[in-house]
């Protein structure tokens, strides 16, 4: 949690560290406890999608900034982008004209990564 920003937390999630936006959290935050969340994407301008020629998973934070550049496999028929062990859901407005990267490695743009504490 931020002192600055009040939506601000960082996650661990399998030993990545992701600075994330915290849309909903019906719950006092303990640090170093595990909860249940929803990780979801969220561009807010341009869709950035280009096919990498390396077959590596990549979560990289844009200038201490909630966007991120994601690197990972690609499902249009899931629509979700597979980044090690994270799948994160790509709305399929934004893959409609992308069908020809389906199970290709891309990077994507977001603007940033948007958390939800769900109840345990």
């Amino acid at each position: 949690m931020s002192p600055i920003i009040e939506e601000e937390v960082t996650l661990e999630i399998n030993g990545i560290q992701i600075i994330a936006f915290a849309n909903e959290c019906p719950f006092e935050l303990i640090v170093g406890e595990v909860y249940q969340i929803e990780l979801d994407v969220t561009i807010l301008d341009e869709f950035i999608i280009k096919q990498v020629n390396l077959e590596e998973y990549n979560i990289h934070q844009q200038n201490n900034s909630f966007a991120y550049t994601l690197q990972g496999k690609l499902d249009i028929d899931e629509g979700t982008l597979e980044v090690g062990s994270i799948t994160f859901e790509i709305d399929s407005e934004f893959l409609m004209d992308y069908g020809y990267l389906h199970e290709q490695y891309v990077q994507i743009g977001v603007d940033r990564l948007t958390v939800d504490f769900l109840n345990n």
